[in-house]
């Protein structure tokens, strides 16, 4: 076989020459899927006395790890708190009852799920249950209750934190919901309980009956709801379920 290796030398050192300050070291791009924190990834609100719901509460909250190793929850918490009315804002509180510390851990690319005690848990798998127990309780101040106008905020510890759990500071990192953004009126089916609502990716009409799912295009959390909840199926961070029309099979599973 012949061999070009003296020829091809030559033409190197002739376009090349032997003085060339060209590096070759590898540039590592950051991934996409490296997010800068836990984020709130599903949700599920439902009336419970809404037919459909056959009387049970399948509300539950995801968080999902979608940084690049194991998260300590220990860290975390989950603050409730439900809005009374459409127009009256106020800055978010956390009494005794209404926070969750977490624990354990969260492995990499792994969910963690939060559901209420009521939730059916041959449908509804969960890692824990928060939250009262009574099937009767229309008392929107108690969680588990996530109805369209209950907001959920993920908490870190934050020693410049402004809010104290347990004796310890944390910050709101993330949110579904947020008593600082206005709600609206609901236009579907009556509730004794409230008619209040967000309006969430444009739908204007009934988001107390659906489930959420963080588009899998958001990489970090965010305590701007406003800005998340958006105003189109475009602009907004979340995708909903149809009326009614609950989707459980996604569970525990980040989004594709």
């Amino acid at each position: 076989m012949k061999t070009y290796f003296p020829i091809i030398l030559f033409i190197i050192t002739i376009f090349c020459g032997c003085s060339s300050e060209i590096e070759f070291t590898p540039i590592t791009p950051p991934t996409a899927t490296d997010n800068s924190d836990l984020l709130i990834s599903e949700i599920s609100t439902a009336i419970n006395t809404d037919a459909n719901a056959a009387s049970t509460r399948p509300h539950y909250v995801e968080i999902y790890n979608g940084t690049s190793a194991s998260v300590d929850l220990t860290n975390y918490a989950i603050g409730y708190m439900a809005s009374t009315d459409a127009s009256t804002l106020v800055n978010w509180t956390f009494p005794t009852g209404n926070f969750f510390l977490l624990s354990t851990s969260i492995a990499k690319g792994k969910c963690y799920v939060i559901a209420s005690p009521q939730a059916d848990p041959t449908v509804i798998k969960s890692d824990i249950t928060w939250g009262t127990t009574s099937a009767t309780n229309a008392n929107a101040s108690v969680p588990l209750q996530l109805s369209g106008n209950s907001a959920i905020a993920l908490l870190k510890k934050d020693a410049t934190g402004t809010i104290t759990l347990s004796g310890n500071t944390y910050k709101i990192i993330d949110v579904f919901g947020s008593p600082q953004v206005a709600r609206v009126t609901s236009t579907g089916s009556s509730s004794a309980r409230n008619n209040f609502m967000w309006t969430v990716a444009g739908d204007v009409a009934d988001t107390r009956n659906r489930t959420f799912f963080r588009k899998a295009t958001v990489h970090n959390p965010t305590t701007d709801w406003a800005k998340a909840k958006g105003t189109t199926v475009t602009d907004s961070e979340w995708q909903l379920s149809g009326d009614r029309a609950w989707d459980y099979t996604n569970i525990g599973l980040p989004t594709k």
